[in-house]
């Protein structure tokens, strides 16, 4: 819950998206799901999603929360909650 304003989102998003990957290979059944410690996380995790979203949909399926059901993610919806699953390859 706590802000440091240190301006390293960008690489803390990126080592999330890393670690994500690599789980996914080891696990590749295994679903990640991801909700942000308040609206506004949430919405930062999404827009990193909407800013990768060729290079992570290529690898994954990636799903939005959203009044009660899971949806496949689009851009420009606020979901309340994501998941991913890597794609058969």
């Amino acid at each position: 819950m706590s802000v440091s304003n240190n301006q390293d989102k960008d690489k803390i998003l990126a080592t999330i998206a890393s670690a994500v990957l690599d789980f996914t290979v080891i696990f590749p059944d295994m679903m990640v799901y991801a909700k942000g410690s308040t609206p506004s996380r949430t919405r930062l995790y999404q827009m990193g999603i909407a800013a990768n979203f060729k290079e992570i949909s290529s690898l994954l399926h990636i799903y939005g929360f959203l009044n009660g059901n899971w949806h496949q993610f689009e851009k420009n919806i606020n979901y309340e909650a994501f998941f991913v699953l890597r794609k058969n390859q």
